[in-house]
């Protein structure tokens, strides 16, 4: 019974500690200041939450003082050494990740390898933080004399058998986190407050050592580019004309934003004998803005929401969740709107942490976020394998609407379209001969769902305008090329909060001509706003002849560059071999054509991009 009650005590204490240290760390980096009382609004949640990094942490630490106490039977001479040991390193981990913060205003998380870097060197770290060294050291030597639990070696075979199994149970399900997968450092952002909430519950030791484990690597693609090519430079002079920083609107009403679930841009418009797949989308999108071409920031959903929100490219074939910038602090649209007094909330059919979803929009700067697990009765509603339809997404989104101040930010991503389900008694409109058709049937209903919801806010009693925009976050089928992997559907329109009293539309309902992406949403949205977003990389959509043209996909290492009516498609790998061709007429990239005179300009322009817009995100 005595090694229980030690355990449980030893694990109390390190979480206490944890706690304590957190605290410190909170106002080494300012993000508390007694002088400033301010400081301390909206933090109590976010610190609290924090004690599930610091179990996490003190588990890992018990797991190796208590057993290989054990397994070896350390007398308790060399167990006071060993805990000594384990809280001078807890304590050097978390002065290490405090100093790295200061210097870039983030935990060390997932950049582990990049310790030794910091200032050139540990040694040079060490000489200019020698002060935060010694504290850490005089800080482990002080707490040890408390934090060493009376402990006795465990006697007896059968005894030592239970005592191994009880520290391997106990340390596994406190580091895990009680949900069955290891708590990543970004479940921080669960806390709320954003980056500074997130800032305040993660500790920095389990951070590290979480990173260390995990052993991940650098997202950043590695270009390699002849020294004559001056890509920087390139890059730069397109850049001049990006970003928002003078914006065009004043628009100050309601945002509505659907992520429709990996709908490809090639069902617009597409008909299966007379029957059009998406009716609804097509005929709304007809009265709304809309342009030739939108383009996907990547494949999953995670991808196409950093690329609409924040107006930045991901890097190349990855998301910057579970990398060693999700982290980092990127100035996105929602966090914008937050400072202008709106109220935001994202909903998604599937659990809201599926693949970082939900921590990725808490990250951008939504206020809320809800999965299935959130919707009243959810286990009782029907559902495909990834969650509930669209229909009752959509229910349970406009009833949290009416708990909701105007203005207000609504962030949806579907999930009828993330399964080739249908709900009971829904018959496919196109037959279930193959995942093609069933996928076309499906696509074709939540085109339906979608019209109810639309339905429904016209009828909803709006106390001020509001927007709709509806973009796929992605496609997810078997595609014919590179460009059908990224065409997605996209249209904006204005609706009056009194339709009879209807005032002037911020901006025309008309077709774009030319390629976009993903990121010209998030910078058109600021720039309707009023808000200067001068990080942005996407140009507005109303007004894009005053900015830069250029539009950009990547694909297992191949890229296209859309530059007005040409696609410049090249190889990261292989330098300068190029091809050109004309988009809109080959979407299918078949028909190679001379390159226009420009052609070498565009080629180097979307060479540049690939390589330079990666040292903007990593910097």
């Amino acid at each position: 019974m005595s090694f229980f009650i030690s355990s449980a005590r030893y694990i109390i204490r390190l979480v206490a500690l944890g706690m304590v240290s957190r605290g410190v760390v909170a106002l080494y980096l300012n993000l508390w200041d007694f002088q400033a009382l301010e400081s301390f609004d909206n933090t109590l949640g976010p610190f609290l939450y924090g004690w599930h990094f610091d179990l996490a942490i003190a588990s890992f630490l018990y797991l190796i003082l208590y057993g290989s106490s054990v397994l070896f039977g350390f007398s308790e001479r060399i167990f006071s050494r060993i805990n000594w040991f384990l809280l001078l390193s807890y304590t050097l981990l978390i002065t290490v990740d405090a100093i790295y913060a200061k210097e870039s205003g983030r935990h060390v998380s997932y950049e582990v390898y990049n310790l030794f870097t910091i200032q050139g060197s540990l040694s040079g770290l060490l000489k200019q933080y020698w002060l935060q060294a010694l504290f850490a050291f005089l800080g482990a030597s002080f707490v040890s004399k408390f934090f060493t639990p009376r402990y006795k070696p465990v006697a007896g075979f059968f005894k030592r058998g239970l005592a191994v199994l009880f520290i391997l149970i106990i340390s596994v399900v406190f580091a895990r986190g009680f949900e069955g997968i290891p708590q990543d450092p970004s479940w921080a952002y669960r806390s709320g407050g954003g980056s500074k909430g997130a800032t305040l519950a993660l500790n920095g030791a389990y951070g590290i050592v979480w990173a260390a484990l995990a052993g991940k690597k650098s997202s950043k693609e590695h270009i390699e580019i002849p020294g004559h090519i001056k890509s920087a430079e390139v890059f730069e002079r397109w850049r001049t004309l990006r970003g928002i920083q003078k914006p065009f609107g004043n628009f100050d009403g309601n945002i509505v934003i659907v992520f429709l679930e990996g709908w490809p841009g090639v069902y617009v418009d597409k008909k299966v004998g007379d029957e059009e797949v998406l009716p609804f989308f097509n005929s709304l999108r007809n009265e709304s803005l809309r342009v030739d071409l939108m383009l996907a920031g990547g494949h999953r959903t995670t991808e196409g929401l950093f690329a609409t929100l924040c107006s930045l490219p991901n890097p190349p074939g990855k998301s910057i969740m579970f990398s060693e910038i999700e982290n980092k602090d990127f100035k996105c649209f929602p966090q914008f709107l937050a400072k202008n007094g709106y109220s935001s909330a994202f909903f998604q059919g599937s659990d809201q942490f599926t693949s970082g979803v939900g921590l990725l929009v808490l990250k951008t700067g939504f206020q809320e976020s809800f999965g299935k697990r959130e919707i009243p009765n959810w286990k009782n509603i029907e559902q495909n394998a990834w969650g509930v339809f669209d229909q009752d997404l959509y229910k349970f989104a406009m009833e949290r609407m009416d708990q909701m101040q105007e203005p207000m930010l609504i962030g949806l991503n579907t999930n009828t379209t993330h399964d080739l389900a249908l709900p009971h008694g829904v018959r496919p409109a196109f037959g279930e001969e193959n995942q093609s058709s069933l996928h076309l049937s499906v696509t074709h209903h939540a085109d339906k769902e979608l019209r109810g919801f639309y339905e429904s806010l016209k009828k909803r009693k709006w106390k001020k305008d509001w927007i709709l925009v509806l973009l796929s976050d992605h496609t997810s089928f078997s595609a014919n090329g590179i460009f059908e992997h990224y065409s997605i559907p996209f249209l904006m329109k204005y609706h009056s909060a009194n339709p009879e009293k209807k005032g002037k539309a911020p901006f025309a309902e008309k077709l774009l001509a030319g390629a976009f992406s993903q990121n010209d949403v998030g910078a058109t949205l600021a720039d309707l706003t009023g808000n200067k977003a001068p990080t942005f990389l996407g140009r507005s959509l109303l007004h894009p002849e005053d900015f830069s043209d250029g539009a950009s996909i990547f694909h297992l290492g191949q890229s296209v560059w859309f530059e007005g009516p040409w696609a410049v498609v090249f190889n990261i790998r292989d330098f300068n071999n190029k091809r050109c061709f004309r988009w809109k007429n080959d979407m299918a990239f078949h028909y190679q054509l001379p390159c226009p005179e420009e052609g070498d300009d565009m080629y180097l322009r979307g060479l540049s991009y690939i390589k330079e817009s990666q040292e903007f995100l990593f910097k």
